[in-house]
């Protein structure tokens, strides 16, 4: 199929967020021709590459929904019972490693338990020559089980999973990174913390490859390895510590920019509008620099309603050039960009990594913004911001989160904004139904919100219907109720 065969290409070249799209096109293509009947196994591949993608992005929540579905879809599908069990077995374990990753341990237990319970079905079934390969998926389960007991403080129930990955590994003669973990379990909670360095240092941290998950669930289980090492293992601290990158300076936010950033990125994305609707959204940050901190004062919006990765065109470098000299004139500057990944999770892509290159080559301390919707929860903002570790690497550069804080923050800040667009377009409909008309600079006013933000998500509302029975004049930059015959 043409959108796979995209989506294979955006993935071997890294672009991920154009790899999901893809997916979902060919997914959508295959409903639309009414071929899901007979197509079940295939589905739940491309389910499960979506899933893939999503972890490896670092969106875990999605990734669980889409290896549940592949899941679903496997389970449906004609394909041989050995093939069947060992993919459902696969998908509840990167269930398990993406609970794992977000400290849901419980969840992480019980998805890696099903997950065995499938393999070894699959096992049972397999030819003698590639029994090993299968089962050694089990014992990595068990190992990540024992793993999240562990950090759970269970410690009583940890031996018993140790004993069974041994058990299993002994024998089907099971080699390799899943029994140096649980080895190096073992040696922890027997307080054998010498041999638990060497197994650290010359078995598990270079062979961390070899560990069969997305590159962002590896991270975070050798993060977890790492950090119950650091608690018991003095050498392993020097390791970890060396390894943080540190920087001075934090990102100073008000609680009116965090608004500015809901109000343009859930007006073209938000969990109201179907999938295939929702769009990205740029926006550049202006403020000034103090020490080492970086002061926001303005998101100014300069593009909307994209369906594809934002990048910069050329006219967006030409309105960044007008913004950059009113902000001048303040003792301003872009500090940086804004941008959103609807329902893809709070990462910066290879695209994203080049425009950051160009405001940071400039600026060290130049940020990048992204937000995601669905990362939104009572305590959780839904944004991260990000900075290149070495712009003299170019694309080839990673990058790192940056500390952030928002100074006139209540505590209840994420869960009082929660519902902070409901009530703006509530509270916007009440101001237009008094006033009948008003111009773009009054309505500003009124809102306490910048004429560009309201240029950006008005015409949005109104064609989402969200202010029903009105208009709006780009040219005169009036919005009025429409008369009604």
């Amino acid at each position: 199929m043409e959108f796979e065969e995209k989506a294979k290409a955006a993935e071997m070249e890294g672009d991920y967020i154009s790899a999901i799209k893809y997916y979902f096109q060919a997914l959508e293509l295959i409903k639309e021709m009414g071929l899901v009947e007979g197509l079940q196994f295939d589905t739940g591949n491309v389910l499960n590459r979506i899933a893939n993608l999503y972890s490896e992005v670092g969106n875990f929540n999605s990734a669980i929904k889409y290896y549940i579905e592949a899941s679903n879809y496997y389970l449906e599908s004609e394909e041989p019972l050995t093939k069947i069990y060992r993919l459902v077995g696969e998908c509840h374990s990167n269930i398990g490693a993406c609970n794992l990753a977000m400290s849901n341990y419980e969840a992480a237990i019980d998805n890696f338990q099903q997950s065995v319970e499938k393999i070894q079905k699959a096992a049972d079934l397999e030819e003698e020559i590639l029994r090993k390969y299968v089962i050694e998926r089990a014992v990595l389960n068990q190992a990540l089980s024992a793993l999240a007991l562990i950090n759970l403080n269970k410690l009583k129930d940890v031996s018993s999973l140790l004993d069974k990955a041994s058990e299993l590994s002994s024998r089907h003669k099971v080699t390799g990174i899943a029994i140096h973990i649980t080895q190096f379990l073992k040696n922890i909670i027997t307080k054998k913390y010498g041999e638990a360095r060497i197994l650290l240092q010359e078995k598990i941290e270079d062979a961390t490859e070899s560990l069969l998950f997305t590159s962002k669930l590896r991270a975070a289980i050798m993060g977890l390895i790492l950090d119950l090492a650091s608690k018991h293992i003095p050498e392993a601290r020097i390791l970890i510590e060396d390894k943080l990158l540190e920087e001075k300076g934090e990102v100073i936010l008000t609680t009116k920019i965090y608004q500015d950033m809901l109000l343009h990125a859930l007006s073209f994305a938000n969990k109201e509008m179907p999938r295939g609707e929702q769009k990205e959204v740029l926006a550049l940050i202006v403020g000034k620099i103090k020490k080492d901190d970086v002061i926001v004062s303005e998101i100014v919006p300069i593009a909307s309603g994209s369906k594809v990765e934002v990048e910069f065109r050329e006219e967006h470098y030409t309105k960044a050039a007008m913004i950059d000299s009113m902000a001048a004139e303040r003792g301003e500057f872009i500090v940086g960009w804004f941008h959103t990944h609807p329902d893809l999770g709070l990462f910066l892509s290879p695209t994203d990594v080049i425009n950051q290159l160009g405001y940071q080559a400039l600026n060290n301390k130049a940020i990048a913004i992204v937000f995601d919707f669905t990362q939104m929860t009572l305590t959780t903002p839904g944004f991260s911001i990000f900075r290149l570790d070495d712009t003299s690497l170019g694309a080839a550069s990673s990058y790192h989160s940056v500390r952030w804080r928002i100074k006139d923050a209540s505590k209840e800040v994420f869960a009082e904004n929660l519902s902070h667009f409901d009530k703006f377009i509530t509270n916007l409909n009440e101001i237009i139904l008094k006033n009948k008309q008003m111009d773009l600079t009054q309505l500003a006013k009124t809102l306490n919100r910048s004429e560009s933000l309201l240029e950006e998500i008005i015409p949005q509302f109104i064609s989402l219907r969200c202010l029903p029975n009105t208009q709006y004049d780009p040219n005169t930059k009036r919005i009025s109720l429409r008369e009604i015959a």
